[in-house]
């Protein structure tokens, strides 16, 4: 069978869990044609025997050029499965939320989601996890990822569980879309800091940054995603945040094996990382034996 894959990635956390994906379809015999939303072709689906969906949660929501994508589809002349794998920082059950608007925007084009995962992957945004972390959340999502395809091709359907008011919820927070622009114009660039590599302008997936010559400046213009890939990759910390600096992560994650290190907010969310980590890893455990 022959799916599509639409993804986004900011800080390539996302394109982790779609690389996998994507070898996981080919060793089931199976082929994945990929496409970054952010430029991408808008693919005729009547083509495909399903859809792939990933993406990073940002406000409990899907990134808008998810939407946007979407919305560019028509409607097809047969109905297909889909499978949505999302990640984020924290296994909070709000973010179960982050994929209603999108369900419902498939469903008017004939497109089911059938399966729906979410993943921890290390924060590019509030604060840096420890190297250990990032290599554990890693290595658990690429141990998963085949048991939840296998089950997503062979028809067994997996939902995540609803809440009360979810959607008023995932849509109160879609604020963050419009918060994003406006935060983003307040980017700075520090010039004692800065080596004018302009990394950060060739690395903008929405074209955000521009450098001007002339004054030696640069400018962030109101498409901002927040996406924090311009911060992390920045070589030498010069980009300041607005008015989130203080939750800026300016060093990327290597997702190699590490010895156990403490987390800088051991407390935070403790219990959904603990009860992630026992269940997935638990399930991993069972499926070797």
């Amino acid at each position: 069978m022959k799916f599509l894959g639409i993804y986004f990635t900011g800080t390539g956390n996302t394109k982790r869990v779609i690389d996998n994906a994507k070898a996981a379809f080919i060793s089931f015999g199976h082929s994945l044609d990929e496409v970054d939303v952010i430029g991408g072709e808008v693919k005729d689906l009547n083509e495909y025997d399903g859809l792939f969906i990933s993406y990073p949660i940002y406000g409990f929501n899907a990134p808008k050029p998810i939407i946007d994508y979407v919305k560019k589809i028509n409607k097809l002349d047969k109905q297909i499965p889909c499978l949505i794998m999302k990640q984020s920082g924290e296994h909070l059950f709000w973010n179960n939320a982050s994929s209603l608007y999108l369900t419902s925007l498939l469903k008017k084009r004939n497109i089911i989601v059938k399966n729906e995962y979410h993943y921890l992957m290390p924060y590019s945004f509030i604060f840096r996890h420890t190297d250990y972390m990032a290599y554990r959340m890693n290595n658990v999502m690429e141990h998963l990822i085949p048991m939840d395809m296998e089950d997503f091709l062979n028809g067994k359907e997996v939902h995540l569980k609803r809440f009360f008011l979810d959607r008023f919820f995932a849509w109160v927070l879609r604020i963050q879309w419009w918060g994003g622009r406006f935060n983003g114009r307040f980017y700075k660039v520090e010039s004692k800091k800065c080596i004018k590599c302009l990394k950060c302008v060739n690395d903008c997936p929405v074209k955000n940054i521009v450098f001007d010559k002339e004054k030696g400046k640069f400018k962030f213009k109101g498409q901002c995603l927040m996406c924090q890939r311009c911060i992390m990759y920045c070589p030498r910390q010069a980009i300041k945040v607005g008015m989130f600096n203080s939750w800026r992560v300016d060093v990327p994650y290597t997702f190699k094996e590490a010895e156990y290190q403490k987390e800088k907010h051991p407390n935070y969310c403790k219990k959904s990382y603990i009860r992630y980590f026992a269940e997935s890893e638990k399930r991993i455990a069972e499926s070797q034996k």
